[in-house]
């Protein structure tokens, strides 16, 4: 039987989702970030933890950078090997135009990192490491 997570695909490791309480009553505020066009995209640490939800329209086929494992870990000071979190990626383009997320230093994608235009998907963050973060497509 397949779950949505991995289609069938065995994981390396346990996935567990950590809720955004930093600690009684205070809590994380998460928003949206638009990433504009250009030659260079890039989706920031904090794009990646703070914001549930990263659009972009791109004008041509484009990749879309994660910031690095590093920059993502530092923003997750509470956060041990094993804790995820998601985020969705928009591709806001009306027609034809892809957005391929490429793993910044220390990032690995697992699953389809293409995003076709006038979709979306989303990514599981994992901790994989003290200094490793693995995006799994859901």
């Amino acid at each position: 039987m397949s779950n949505k997570l991995t289609r069938g695909n065995a994981l390396v490791g346990a996935i567990r989702s950590k809720s955004f309480v930093r600690s009684a009553g205070e809590s994380i505020t998460r928003s949206a970030a638009t990433v504009a066009d250009g030659a260079s995209m890039v989706a920031s640490a904090a794009n990646i933890i703070t914001n549930t939800i990263v659009s972009a329209t791109p004008t041509t086929a484009r990749n879309l950078t994660t910031g690095t494992a590093a920059a993502i870990i530092a923003l997750s000071p509470r956060w041990e090997v094993g804790d995820s979190s998601e985020f969705t990626v928009i591709n806001l383009a009306a027609a034809t135009y892809a957005l391929t997320l490429v793993g910044g230093t220390g990032v690995t994608i697992i699953g389809s990192a293409t995003i076709a235009a006038a979709s979306s998907a989303t990514f599981w963050v994992r901790i994989a490491s003290s200094s490793t973060v693995v995006l799994y497509r859901a």
